[in-house]
């Protein structure tokens, strides 16, 4: 057995990287999101890797400086985060890192507010064109940049910014009311076979009347017709988009990951 040696990207073999990214698909897709426009994302995307007998062992991706992702063994984690050095992170880890990351930081919020305790536990689920089922029961539609100012008018400034990113990168959809917008799900990470959903909310007046469903079910249908697979993370206490999502189709990936805000300890 050799010793671990870490080093950053540029100095490992792109196809080495490449393949062993492509091996899961699902589990690395930020770092194959993050990796795959490098112009526009130069300086906001840092990878390292752990090496042994020049075979990879595991990496870190830090992400807009402060969003630190764990892919590998054990052994290798503990000697990546020796790669950061701010107090605090936003850390999405493997389930069996979370002991690895303690000896360092401290959880102190999770990713999702809704989330009990201070770790949201994710499950992650892809829906395709063998197990989608689509559900649409209202007023759909594709949002543009024409429907920003509706946006903002009946969901407030946070959705209009998420939506306008989709718009700009990925894809929205929204589901009405009598004309009025009540429901968005957005798509703003795309790569070459996969996409990825997030930013699916409801007016909490219209909460329980399927509108979710119809959002989601347009967006997939949309996904599934360019050719790609749709990704979703739900957090496992989530119990009302978790029933949503298995409704028109999404199945578990095997994938449960962990987010947690954490400050430094040592």
């Amino acid at each position: 057995m050799g010793s671990l040696k870490i080093v950053s990207t540029d100095k490992v073999s792109k196809k080495l990287f490449t393949d062993f990214l492509n091996k899961d698909r699902i589990l690395h897709f930020w770092t194959i999101y993050g990796l795959q426009d490098l112009s526009s994302m130069r300086g906001k995307v840092r990878v390292w890797v752990a090496l042994e007998n020049d075979e990879i062992q595991g990496y870190l991706g830090e992400f807009d400086r402060w969003i630190v992702h764990t892919h590998g063994t054990n052994e290798s984690i503990l000697k990546l985060l020796e790669q950061i050095h701010l107090d605090e992170y936003e850390f999405v880890t493997e389930y069996n890192h979370l002991t690895v990351v303690r000896n360092i930081f401290q959880p102190f919020e999770p990713s999702d507010p809704s989330s009990k305790g201070k770790i949201t536990t994710f499950i992650v689920m892809k829906a395709n064109t063998e197990t989608f089922r689509p559900i649409v029961e209202h007023p759909v539609k594709k949002l543009g940049s024409d429907d920003l100012d509706d946006v903002y008018g009946n969901l407030g400034k946070e959705y209009r910014e998420r939506v306008e990113n989709a718009i700009q990168k990925g894809m929205a959809f929204g589901a009405y009311e009598e004309g009025k917008l009540v429901s968005v799900a957005t798509a703003p990470e795309i790569i070459e076979d996969l996409v990825n959903i997030r930013g699916v909310y409801t007016e909490p007046s219209f909460r329980g009347r399927g509108f979710s469903t119809s959002t989601c079910s347009a967006l997939v249908t949309e996904i599934i017709k360019i050719g790609k697979e749709a990704l979703i993370w739900v957090a496992d206490t989530n119990i009302p988009a978790r029933k949503v999502y298995n409704k028109i189709g999404f199945k578990e990936t095997g994938h449960i990951l962990l987010g947690f805000k954490a400050k430094r300890c040592i």
